[in-house]
């Protein structure tokens, strides 16, 4: 009888745990809330990586000596969006993701394409603009012209970005003002 019993409570004691596991999202990044709230960011700094050495997608300005061009002026808005400042990590553009990798910035604007590989080892936006058509100002054919926000897997800052702040960005035009000013043409994906 006793066996019984003690069987009974393991078994509810099991129950609760995996009905509890389930219901707060197990497996979930455990800096998530909701639609990807950012919880994560240190003392309210959004740390992006940018190839400044890149045409008109990311430049340092000779009379300000500041970033420029659309990289930079995309990752400001997205901070503003986002209610953080923003700190421009200047880097290469082959150490753009492995640096991402290294911790020494939260996410990636650049002229980093959606290939599978990123899509594997990265958590990306949707396609958010097309360099198809201004590749000649940016010096090289590019085999990926579709340009997203990459941040490591599993990462909640990525449907932040996405959410609050690319979405808006392009439902309000801004994003094609910016790329206008830089390229001279709009390169945004209209969703």
């Amino acid at each position: 009888m006793k066996k019984n019993k003690i069987r009974r409570m393991v078994c509810a004691l099991a129950a609760a745990v995996l009905t509890a596991a389930v219901l707060t999202g197990c497996g979930a990044p455990k800096d998530c809330e909701g639609e990807g709230k950012i919880t994560t960011i240190e003392k309210g700094v959004l740390k992006v990586g940018i190839n400044l050495n890149d045409g008109s997608m990311g430049y340092v300005d000779e009379s300000t000596a500041k970033p420029a061009g659309f990289a930079p002026d995309t990752a400001a808005k997205v901070a503003e969006k986002l209610g953080l400042s923003l700190e421009i990590i200047d880097t290469t553009e082959e150490n753009l993701l492995n640096s991402l990798d290294a911790d020494l910035y939260d996410c990636v604007i650049s002229t980093v394409g959606i290939t599978e590989w990123n899509k594997e080892h990265y958590s990306a936006t949707k396609a958010y603009a097309d360099v198809s058509s201004v590749q000649d100002k940016l010096g090289e054919k590019a085999e990926y012209t579709k340009l997203a926000v990459f941040g490591k897997k599993g990462s909640c800052l990525i449907p932040a970005i996405q959410n609050q702040a690319l979405s808006p960005l392009i439902k309000d035009g801004t994003l094609s003002e910016i790329s206008k000013k830089y390229l001279e043409k709009d390169i945004i994906i209209k969703k």
